[in-house]
């Protein structure tokens, strides 16, 4: 036991101020905006057609990356995929005034552009899927409403979109109680620590269990790999984009947009009742941060087709599961209906 001790208090030292690498699938970087970019990740031979994945602005995007053998990215390259991936990038106060009109009509759309130039002279085609995780894919559905053919088909993942199933986010982000204008006018950006703060009360008891859980299988070196992997990603959010934010917390927690008569966005609304793309939308079952319902509230206003698939899984261990690889996977590879 004391051996045992000793050398957990080693590995976590260590662990504190070394952290672990990840995010080290080999890429190249083919785009760049004020502090976002395009990743772009080479397939050795294109077996689908190429697939632009938006991350989430509240998380660096190599949650979708944490290890060699539990990488969707990876993943997705390996069964033949061009992925273009939109890094969000971190937010510094200069940009607080930064909205959802130029994150959507300036930053997503360029880096579609792009994206599309490169897939156009390295494999000879520009038509794209999508993919988009957590508040990601919210905000490509809301791009997908301003610009709504952009896209062969559409997945979202974990990407909340009926807002009246959104949980204890949902009491929480109440306007009677949720002073969002106080905090962006106050703060610029809204903090990660007071992001990341929320989510640990969110859920109380997952700190507990992550210390547990680690002593329990410390002897496990692949567990302690994992465990690192996550940890490393899970303590270092950004700040999310000021006035983005005050954007999304008014037109989707407070007034549930989607389901009126759009986001507005700009002059113009997003309205999801203008797609016709297929789209695929992908939850997991423990997922307290968007719950399966908020997720599949998309068929209720999507205005092509929908399929919905429930995966077994929490919001972020959902990215280490082959369950979530070999759905996308068979998503991207099947033939157009």
């Amino acid at each position: 036991m004391l051996d045992k001790m000793m050398e957990f208090s080693e590995f976590v030292t260590k662990f504190h101020f070394d952290g672990h690498p990840i995010g080290t699938a080999p890429h190249e970087v083919i785009f760049r905006q004020n502090k976002s970019c395009v990743r772009y990740f080479e397939p050795v031979e294109r077996k689908a057609q190429p697939l632009f994945v938006s991350m989430p602005l509240i998380n660096k995007w190599a949650v979708f990356d944490l290890l060699p053998n539990k990488s969707v990215v990876k993943a997705l390259v390996d069964a033949g995929i061009p992925v273009y991936l939109l890094d969000w990038g971190t937010p510094k106060d200069e940009d607080a005034a930064v909205g959802m009109e130029e994150l959507c009509d300036s930053v997503l759309h360029r880096a579609l552009d792009r994206s599309r130039r490169h897939a156009r002279q390295r494999w000879d085609t520009d038509v794209f899927d999508a993919l988009g995780y957590c508040v990601g894919g919210t905000v490509l559905a809301a791009y997908c409403g301003l610009y709504p053919d952009s896209f062969r088909r559409v997945a979202l993942l974990a990407a909340p979109i009926d807002f009246r199933h959104a949980g204890r986010l949902g009491t929480w982000a109440d306007p009677e109680t949720f002073p969002v204008d106080r905090i962006i006018d106050n703060f610029g950006n809204f903090p990660a620590e007071l992001m990341g703060t929320s989510f640990v009360w969110l859920k109380p008891s997952t700190t507990p269990a992550k210390w547990k859980g680690l002593w329990e299988r410390f002897e496990d070196p692949k567990f302690r790999e994992t465990w690192s992997a996550v940890e490393a990603w899970n303590s270092d959010n950004i700040d999310f984009w000021g006035e983005a934010y005050r954007s999304y917390i008014k037109n989707c927690y407070f007034a549930n947009s989607f389901f009126a008569d759009g986001w507005p966005i700009g002059a113009r609304k997003a309205d999801l009742r203008k797609v016709q793309s297929p789209l695929h939308v992908f939850a997991a079952d423990h997922d307290h941060i968007c719950p399966p319902d908020a997720a599949f509230g998309a068929k209720d206003v999507w205005g092509g087709a929908v399929e919905c698939t429930l995966l077994k899984g929490g919001h972020v261990g959902i990215c280490l599961s082959s369950r979530l690889t070999d759905a996308l996977t068979k998503w991207a590879l099947a033939p157009e209906a």
